[in-house]
């Protein structure tokens, strides 16, 4: 069993906390090997190690020795690699291993000197070079994940293996997480991103966190100033201050490409292109983004723009441009258009969803501080064709411009950094969303789309008079 330790496992026992949680951020294993001066072993640290000793208030300067597992499962170099299973009970080896993960296994000569690290393999039957390809996150925070994207980013990572909370008040109630409220990796927290207490209890054994919750549209937002305010700003950096104090450093945020508000011209707006915001919701966001990524330290913040995003989820809404249409195509016979010449991009609540697994799956360093786009440049549409794609998806519906009524927003967006970067590309399309809302339609399951629960604005309204919990998107 010959082989170079890896420097990336291995950290001296007088590293910080901090330093030693940026090491194990960026290995991507979960886990340390803790050596001292001559790399002779002196245990093993986890993430979650860390992440208790902070809760039990050691300092993020403490050494890492401090929270160090000291009885940790090792190998000799003269071992043979399936000597694990023979000197290892199964329950040893699952109390090494971080949560959900396959063990790292430091190699020792006679001396206690570190000379490789290998991976327990799967079935645990021996140790092996293969390095585990699911990375370091396997906890995931959706705050707002009873809303209409985070409903369906639930379900794609519990798909995925990874074990599920939602932060979430449940304003609009719970039907669209009930699917998931058996699963044995799901969990619901049910209370208000602006309470440090409930923050703190959602946050306990995460690795990560997706920010989806607050006040979601130009409508909902322009009811309540200053409840704006709180819940799209300042209860944002209120979360974020605590992930980064406990080293939750995969922090995903929920922007929106309405920052980029009213275009002059009709050329693809980048991450770099200037922002001109025409609403409080735009603005907020803009906040929102700017005080994200001047955090430094660990903590790394990724701002995902959405395209307005149209589709079918548990959680559903009939205040978005496509999903009302369907719904009047359907219900009325005709497809209402006012304006019509600006334009707005557009992405399945599918795809939107797949944009944050894909973050979480990537490199830290490849996500950390930046900000990407997200949706496809063939589905930058002016809003009359959005209006014509659906008439011509709903028979019988007939297209009714109103060219004397516009919105102040207009503009085009370019999202090649997320393809390039990350290699995402959309699967879903309006014509294929129209299909779907009309088979729901089909199997009766919208009584009536102009409920309040199908709208975030006429809620808002309702909620306005009382002091409502933040919701979700």
């Amino acid at each position: 069993m010959e082989g170079t330790a890896r420097r990336d496992v291995l950290v001296h026992r007088g590293t910080s906390l901090e330093e030693a949680m940026c090491s194990i951020d960026r290995s991507g294993l979960g886990l340390l090997v803790v050596v001292d001066d001559g790399d002779r072993l002196v245990g093993t640290v986890t993430d979650g190690d860390i992440r208790r000793g902070i809760l039990d208030g050691v300092s993020l300067d403490a050494p890492v020795e401090q929270v160090t597992n000291d009885d940790p499962v090792a190998v000799r170099d003269s071992w043979d690699p399936g000597d694990v299973a023979r000197r290892f009970s199964p329950e040893r080896l699952e109390r090494a291993a971080p949560e959900h993960r396959r063990l790292v296994v430091p190699v020792v000569d006679a001396d206690g000197g570190v000379t490789d690290v290998r991976f327990l393999t799967e079935g645990g039957e021996g140790v092996g070079p293969t390095r585990p390809s699911n990375g370091s996150v396997d906890t995931v925070l959706v705050i707002g994940g009873a809303g209409y994207v985070g409903s369906v980013l639930c379900g794609q990572l519990l798909e995925r293996g990874y074990t599920v909370r939602v932060l979430d008040p449940l304003l609009f109630g719970d039907e669209s997480i009930a699917a998931y409220r058996d699963h044995e990796r799901f969990t619901l927290v049910e209370g208000d991103m602006r309470s440090i207490e409930t923050v703190m209890t959602a946050i306990e054994g995460v690795d990560a966190v997706v920010h989806l919750g607050g006040l979601v549209g130009d409508p909902a937002s322009s009811l309540d100033p200053s409840r704006t305010l709180a819940l799209n700003l300042h209860a944002v950096k209120l979360v974020a201050d605590v992930c980064k104090y406990h080293q939750i450093n995969r922090f995903l945020f929920a922007s929106t490409c309405s920052v980029y508000g009213r275009s002059e011209h009709d050329d693809l707006l980048t991450e770099e292109d200037p922002l001109n915001p025409v609403s409080l919701y735009a603005r907020t966001k803009i906040e929102s983004e700017r005080a994200l990524l001047e955090m430094n330290g660990n903590f790394a913040p990724t701002v995902l723009r959405m395209a307005t995003v149209y589709g079918l989820s548990p959680r559903m809404r009939f205040d978005l441009v496509v999903n009302i249409l369907n719904a009047k195509a359907r219900t009325e016979g005709v497809v209402p258009v006012f304006g019509g010449d600006q334009y707005r991009p557009n992405v399945h609540v599918a795809d939107a969803a797949r944009a944050y697994v894909d973050c979480l799956e990537a490199p830290i360093e490849a996500v950390e501080h930046e900000v990407f786009n997200v949706g496809s440049n063939e589905q930058n549409y002016r809003i009359e064709e959005v209006g014509r794609i659906v008439a011509d998806g709903v028979p019988g519906a007939t297209l009714d411009v109103d060219h004397s009524k516009e919105d102040d927003r207009s503009y085009r967006v370019d999202f090649s950094k997320i393809r390039d970067v990350l290699g995402y590309e959309t699967e879903h399309t309006i014509q294929s969303a129209c299909e779907e809302i009309g088979r729901a339609f089909e199997r009766g399951e919208f009584d009536d789309y102009t409920d309040s629960r199908y709208s975030n604005y006429k809620t808002a309204v309702e909620e306005s008079e009382a002091e409502p919990e933040a919701h979700a998107d």
